[in-house]
């Protein structure tokens, strides 16, 4: 079930009054009832997949906590359990096309074709690395969950189940044995972030996708001017999907009374790729920190080791978006600049002149316009359908496309052929707009990192006046402004 769908927003209002007007003992069941009711919306024998993985991983954990010679094998098994079933949905053909693509280069025959189509399950990336989590944090101590209805609630808790946040079972569990009762502040809040978030995706994200989709179905037609218009579009499509997404789910489970992590902290004022990392899709960062950096190693075996470290974690958590080849270079590329990036940190470090000027404010900005530039050139292979696209895209990018003249390079002609209607010459100032009204939002309400010297209190001090007329008017330019038909979020099948 799509968020920015009719259907969710049938569902959605009528969970709602259902939790609220039943006693406290039945929430967890009807909830987890909705739950499995969103999931086999889209493909009703999915539901049996998530309930056989919660199973396992409910069983497992007491196996791992019970353990005792042999924890440290238990743990792996249930370690590799998960990822074997994750890889075997996720994976299958791309390993499938990797060794057969082996074996004709040494002129053996290649693999038969599946006869059985295996198709993606929604969220499986997400609830399967919930279910990692929980055995991590069984095997270092942790007490597992006695009631096996809380544990079900757990990954499929349906704000959260399809594209996150990856939630923390330590913060989630105890909000059930909560007896919460439905405040202003909860459903004032809740409201502003669905809305807020449909206004990401349907008006900016989708908006924006109409520019990339174009330049990227036929990058060989255009020019280098229309696909760095393209990178730029996408950076911005990516960051008002996903944050999209993430708003309504955050909304949609404050609106029942629970709270889940932030996923996103303003990443594009980031000023390295390492920061733009730790602020974009926060849940995912954290975790691969957790469970894959620090268990490799982290930064505890030397500069080299480090880095290795580094690009590991980072084309494993490219490969995690997808089972492709341009997928695993996106994330070996965001590590590269890392690696770079913590080379930089290292050496200007032993420069006492060269870090006066790393703290200055006109160095700040000028490394956010980098950092920007950096992370839109790893787009290239994010957005890429493979690994040929990515190539002609980047030699356009560069300007290393010897087929092309100055003006070649220069002249957009994108803008010239799209259908192009009110909202474009518009989208410049919506942006700013909307950053800027992110930015006293997460002011007033005290996001760590965000604005640390920033005074402006506008947000708190007139919120009450202004709200309804900021309400008003997303629910204004949704109805206008959305495109005829928008597409399911970027992260929706993960």
């Amino acid at each position: 079930m799509l968020f920015n769908s009719l259907a969710y927003m049938i569902f959605l209002p009528v969970v709602f009054l259902l939790y609220w007007k039943t006693p406290f003992k039945f929430r967890t069941p009807l909830l987890l009832i909705a739950s499995y009711v969103f999931y086999m919306y889209w493909k009703w024998e999915y539901g049996l997949l998530i309930l056989g993985l919660t199973a396992l991983n409910y069983f497992l954990g007491f196996w791992v906590e019970r353990a005792t010679v042999k924890k440290k094998l238990v743990f792996g098994l249930g370690i590799a359990l998960n990822v074997i079933i994750l890889g075997f949905f996720k994976y299958a053909y791309f390993v499938h096309d990797v060794v057969s693509d082996a074996a004709k280069a040494v002129g053996q025959p290649a693999l038969p074709n599946f006869t059985v189509e295996i198709i993606l399950p929604l969220g499986i990336s997400f609830f399967v690395f919930e279910f990692i989590h929980y055995l991590f944090e069984i095997y270092r101590g942790a007490k597992p969950v006695k009631s096996f209805m809380e544990f079900a609630l757990f990954p499929s808790f349906f704000p959260t189940q399809i594209a996150g946040p990856i939630k923390r079972y330590a913060d989630f569990i105890p909000q059930l044995h909560k007896e919460q009762k439905l405040t202003q502040k909860d459903f004032d809040e809740g409201v502003e972030l669905i809305l807020f978030g449909l206004f990401k995706k349907v008006v900016m994200a989708d908006n924006f996708a109409l520019v990339v989709n174009r330049c990227f179905a036929h990058p060989d037609l255009v020019t280098s001017a229309d696909l760095w218009l393209a990178l730029y579009c996408f950076a911005w499509q990516g960051y008002f999907d996903f944050s999209g997404y993430t708003d309504i789910a955050r909304g949609s489970a404050q609106l029942l009374g629970f709270k889940v992590p932030l996923n996103f902290n303003l990443p594009y004022l980031a000023g390295s790729i390492s920061e733009i990392w730790r602020r974009w899709h926060i849940s995912l960062s954290t975790w691969l920190r957790d469970y894959l950096f620090i268990p490799m190693g982290g930064s505890k075996g030397g500069e080299l080791l480090t880095y290795r470290n580094i690009m590991l974690t980072m084309i494993i958590g490219g490969f995690w978006h997808g089972a492709s080849l341009h997928y695993g270079f996106w994330g070996g590329t965001l590590g590269l600049f890392m690696v770079v990036h913590r080379g930089w940190q290292t050496f200007y470090k032993t420069k006492p002149w060269l870090e006066n000027i790393v703290k200055t404010k006109y160095y700040h900005v000028f490394a956010v316009f980098l950092t920007m530039h950096a992370w839109c050139l790893s787009l290239v292979f994010m957005r890429s359908p493979d690994m040929n696209v990515a190539w002609t895209v980047m030699k356009k990018v560069l300007f290393l496309d010897t087929a092309q003249n100055a003006l070649g390079w220069w002249q957009p002609s994108i803008l010239a052929t799209t259908d192009t209607n009110l909202l474009y010459p518009l989208l410049p100032f919506i942006l700013v707009a909307t950053y800027a009204m992110q930015l006293l939002v997460a002011k007033s309400k005290e996001i760590p990192g965000v604005m640390p010297n920033f005074k402006l209190n506008l947000f708190g001090k007139h919120i009450p006046a202004f709200k309804p007329a900021y309400l008003a008017a997303l629910l204004i330019v949704l109805f206008i402004w959305s495109p005829d038909f928008s597409p399911q979020f970027i992260y929706f099948q993960f």
